[in-house]
């Protein structure tokens, strides 16, 4: 995945239909954080390798870090968000900025496991089954455009959904 963007369409549709146990704030900031490695090793080596966060152990330390330490920015991200709509459109587009801890650690832990899933998919240097497996048999199971395509119908299908809530909730 291009640094990180396509990964919040699937996190959008987990947070929609189970909006009680993720948030995609946590989501979001999880897939953000893991692809820090790959964007800071561009930057050092001239390489965007995925050497340890991408993989279950270094998903895992990424998840705890940033349910421990993401909640409250992101919460007070939420507020600022809320605070730029007039009162028709926050009826819309407001949310509720409070996570729970299970909204946090779901959201974490959905966000980087699905992250090295479908960076597993299409980097071959990730490696989404160590340490009981070096080698990436998910690598090119599915066609990149397909790939891409369905993080995006992922994401439109989680926007229905969040429309459909909003609309019933007016």
């Amino acid at each position: 995945m291009p640094i990180t963007p396509f990964h919040f369409g699937p996190g959008l549709l987990f947070a929609a239909v189970a909006p009680g146990y993720v948030s995609w704030t946590i989501f979001a900031f999880a897939n953000v954080l893991i692809d820090l490695e790959p964007i800071a090793l561009y930057f050092l080596t001239g390489d965007p390798a995925h050497p340890w966060l991408h993989t279950p152990p270094g998903a895992v330390a990424v998840a705890v870090a940033t349910a421990l330490l993401g909640r409250r920015p992101c919460e007070a991200f939420l507020r600022w968000w809320n605070r730029q709509f007039s009162p028709a459109q926050a009826r819309w587009l407001a949310v509720d900025p409070a996570i729970t801890a299970t909204q946090a650690w779901c959201g974490a832990f959905v966000g980087t496991l699905s992250h090295i899933l479908l960076d597993g998919i299409m980097h071959v240097d990730v490696r989404p089954l160590w340490p009981l497996l070096a080698a990436n048999p998910m690598q090119g199971a599915i066609d990149i455009d397909a790939l891409y395509l369905v993080c995006v119908a992922a994401g439109c299908a989680g926007a229905v959904v969040l429309v459909v809530l909003a609309v019933r909730r007016i």
